[in-house]
């Protein structure tokens, strides 16, 4: 479904992205993990055409979307729910929601998602009248991925999801993840620090250091790896 290419990238004179390829499959879950600074957040800002690239391809369903600008990748149906959030705060939950949703014209369509999103995370339902920043960190980052389904993604990317949550949680937002992909179809990138849950949830993953792929295999073979083991799961 989504292919990099010997990608590229850079902040100012820093190489953040060595030559990076790999693929995505339908309707599986794929986790890219690794270090603070390894370039994830890079990577996916880098599909979603945020990030310019100097040089490679990015393919999606076999189309080249590397020259596209943002607006162009999200009609395709690629969408983030980006690092840290980013809600609006000042914006109750249901108006997040709605703007999620601001590229689709289908009234029904915004109805039925936005449902989908309260079936998932009913505590959002229950607060759909509240400041968006008023929300627990947990519920900030429900309402940052229901925000993303608005949009009826084909590829969900999904940045650090677990970042400054507690445990539970935690567990809880990966759960829901499982769900997305299972009951909808839905094709999801995870970028992880968290390693374990994250391979524990995904159905292949790589190992990102210092911008370049140095492992790739099933999740549940990377969970038995030492090296993975040693690096990443303590």
């Amino acid at each position: 479904m989504l292919k990099l290419v010997d990608i590229h990238s850079y902040y100012g004179q820093i190489h953040a992205i060595k030559g990076i390829s790999f693929e995505v499959k339908e309707g599986t879950v794929c986790s890219l993990i690794g270090a603070n600074g390894a370039g994830k957040s890079t990577t996916l800002m880098s599909i979603s055409r945020i990030q310019n690239i100097s040089s490679g391809e990015i393919f999606f369903q076999g189309k080249p979307i590397h020259k596209l600008p943002p607006d162009q990748v999200v009609n395709h149906g690629i969408i983030q729910a980006p690092e840290g959030r980013r809600i609006f705060p000042y914006l109750t939950v249901q108006e997040n929601l709605m703007l999620g949703a601001y590229r689709e014209k289908n009234k029904k369509r915004i109805a039925e998602n936005m449902e989908k999103g309260f079936a998932f995370f009913p505590r959002l339902k229950e607060r759909k009248k509240q400041m968006g920043g008023t929300l627990s960190g947990g519920e900030q980052q429900m309402l940052a991925i229901a925000r993303a389904l608005m949009g009826s993604p084909k590829l969900l990317l999904l940045d650090e999801p677990s970042l400054g949550l507690a445990p539970i949680i935690v567990e809880k937002i990966m759960e829901i993840i499982h769900k997305i992909n299972k009951d909808e179809g839905i094709t999801i990138l995870l970028v992880e620090q968290n390693a374990q849950a994250a391979l524990e949830l995904a159905d292949y993953g790589y190992v990102l250091e210092t911008g370049r792929i140095v492992l790739e295999d099933e999740a549940k073979k990377l969970l038995e790896n030492e090296k993975v083991k040693e690096a990443y799961l303590g």
